[in-house]
């Protein structure tokens, strides 16, 4: 299992790659997809977790540093990682939800 899983994670990177090879012509928008692929690279188990989510719907690897990730990742970086499929954000955060590991929001302000 271990192998497949490195191979997993090996082709995420590649396919990722790829799109900023191809979509991607500034310096910004690289760095942004950069910044966006390692919200996730950062924590531990977090690739590998998601793939086993959007491609086999098991949500049961995901930790909550994962899921503190997947909730505070950008909008913008949903469509560079997962084109084409605009239903992952929504699939991952719920997910996230139903096992209880949506951070908590301090400081919010009063309304008016």
């Amino acid at each position: 299992m271990e192998a497949t899983t490195s191979k997993t994670l090996i082709i995420f990177c590649l396919v990722v790659t790829s799109i900023a090879a191809v979509s991607l012509g500034s310096v910004e928008e690289t760095q942004s997809l950069g910044g966006c692929l390692m919200s996730f690279i950062s924590v531990e188990g977090c690739v590998e977790a998601i793939n086993e989510a959007v491609s086999h719907k098991k949500f049961d690897e995901l930790e909550p540093k994962c899921c503190k990730a997947i909730t505070l990742l950008g909008d913008n970086c949903w469509p560079v990682l997962f084109p084409d499929q605009p239903y992952v954000p929504v699939l991952l955060e719920y997910a996230c939800k139903l096992l209880g590991y949506v951070p908590k929001v301090e400081n919010v302000a009063a309304a008016p």
